[in-house]
């Protein structure tokens, strides 16, 4: 990944020199249109430059450009006086960057504290979605159908286009990853080991009819299930089946520790698939996916309100985990380590670390925030508080979820700060975070009617039945 950076006073005669430099760097990632470049530049140069005057700051400006999978980013960054959240923004000040929010998919203002503040502006890269290709009308062959015909492999990059087809057929436009609609961006996953994705091919007709895949984002120890899809006129011969078979092969020759999948409760289909093939309930996601999800052409009505998923944990490798789990959810963390088949050793939590390390970020289709704690420290409390309230009051998350480990530090007085914040116990994740397990918990901000949640498995009801009573504690 490019990444271009420039430093600049605050200056107009550097606008120019500001201008060229995002012009030419959005032209390196395809973009066409030079004169929208210069009029971003402008506005949000001005706007930084028009309050570092007021404060009588003289902070260098540094500019950065660089690129992800779906977005251009710019970052104009500085040291001036510390910038509150957008809702304390004027509207005078929300209006000066008005041709900004018209051309971009996200702009934030980032408070890093010593480090200062950032303006970073997210704009989509040029590519084509799956309904800008010119692809063949094809008629249905579903009495034709032989499984002999079918093999099952590694995706060819070529046939990207075929996996959001796919996606869009059996969806419309309401699957909340947003990626699968973008041919290069699932081959360009792909090709960087983000995604492993696993298709069923026709061979009669070279025809993708089904689709399943490792979801790898930086963590070396497990990979997520998930993306599948099955051609509606292939449904019924098994492939569902012949695709997770593929791909639980190809996580343990990965050398992962283990595989993690979050099947919906809408329904007892996919959750009663993980239980045969040896996953078993750990947690539980309330309200993981959007209610605009739609399961177009499965017999299944659209969402009335947001999704909540089992989280199901299969081992690849068994070890012993140690942890150190609070007293008060020590009964039933015991009880899952015992239903995912992992042996565990309780141990003394130690003293804490003096400083903290968490992240958090805010995922805009899905709606929901994750906080992940890394390093407990003595200024948890401040830290946790600052994440929080961000994700809670700015981006307005509905939903957020809350990692934490679950090897080493004393959790009792964690547990009990953070549960008088209103997040309650929603499981385990074994590697979640960096290779240890992690305690999860959740926070809502959203109604979920616990009556309409389908359950398979009988430790799945306990779980169900445990984390509603910890939601209606805090609720």
């Amino acid at each position: 990944m490019l990444t271009f950076s420039l430093k600049v006073p605050p200056d107009l005669r550097a606008l120019r020199t500001i201008q060229a430099f995002i012009e030419e760097s959005a032209a390196i990632y395809g973009f066409k249109n030079k004169k929208i470049f210069s009029l971003i530049a402008e506005e949000a140069f001005l706007h930084i430059f028009t309050r570092l005057k007021k404060e009588e700051s003289d902070s260098l400006i540094t500019i950065t450009t660089e690129s992800d999978e779906k977005y251009f980013i710019i970052s104009f960054k500085d040291k001036g006086m510390p910038i509150g959240s957008e809702k304390e923004l004027s509207y005078m000040e929300k209006m000066e960057l008005a041709i900004i929010r018209a051309n971009c998919e996200k702009l934030s203002w980032i408070n890093h504290g010593k480090k200062g503040n950032e303006l970073k502006i997210l704009i989509k890269k040029p590519q084509k979605n799956i309904t800008e290709y010119e692809i063949p009308f094809e008629i249905s062959r579903k009495n034709e159908i032989s499984t002999k015909n079918i093999i099952i492999e590694r995706l060819n990059p070529e046939d990207a286009y075929q996996v959001s087809k796919l996606i869009y057929i059996t969806y419309g436009y309401t699957y909340p990853n947003e990626d699968l609609y973008y041919p290069e961006t699932i081959k360009k996953l792909n090709e960087t080991g983000k995604l492993v994705s696993i298709v069923a091919k026709d061979k009669s007709n070279n025809k993708l009819v089904g689709h399943y895949a490792l979801e790898i984002y930086g963590n070396p120890y497990v990979a997520e299930l998930g993306q599948a899809v099955v051609d509606i006129n292939y449904r019924g011969h098994g492939i569902f089946i012949k695709l997770r078979k593929k791909l639980e092969k190809t996580a343990k020759e990965n050398g992962f520790k283990g595989i993690f999948s979050q099947p919906v409760t809408s329904h007892l289909k996919t959750q009663k698939t993980n239980e045969k093939f040896g996953s078993r309930v750990c947690g539980i996601s309330f309200g993981l996916t959007p209610k605009e999800f739609d399961f177009r052409k499965m017999d299944i009505k659209p969402l009335s309100q947001r999704e909540t998923c089992f989280f199901y944990y299969k081992p690849m490798i068994i070890e012993e985990r140690k942890i150190s789990p609070p007293k008060k959810h020590a009964g039933i963390i015991s009880e899952i380590y015992k239903n995912i088949g992992l042996p565990f050793k309780i141990t003394d939590g130690k003293d804490m670390k003096k400083t903290s390390l968490m992240d958090s970020n805010f995922d805009y289709n899905w709606g929901y925030g994750t906080i992940n704690v890394k390093i407990i420290g003595e200024d948890f409390t401040e830290k946790f508080s600052v994440a929080f309230r961000e994700l809670r009051y700015t981006t307005k998350a509905e939903v957020i979820f809350l990692n934490i480990p679950l090897n080493g530090t004393s959790l009792d007085r964690i547990v009990d700060f953070i549960e008088n914040k209103g997040f309650f116990f929603i499981g385990v994740a074994p590697y979640l975070i960096e290779g240890k397990d992690a305690l999860r918990f959740e926070y809502l901000n959203t109604l979920i009617d616990t009556e309409r949640i389908k359950i398979y498995s009988n430790f799945g009801e306990k779980i169900f039945n445990y984390t509603v009573k910890e939601m209606k504690k805090v609720l």
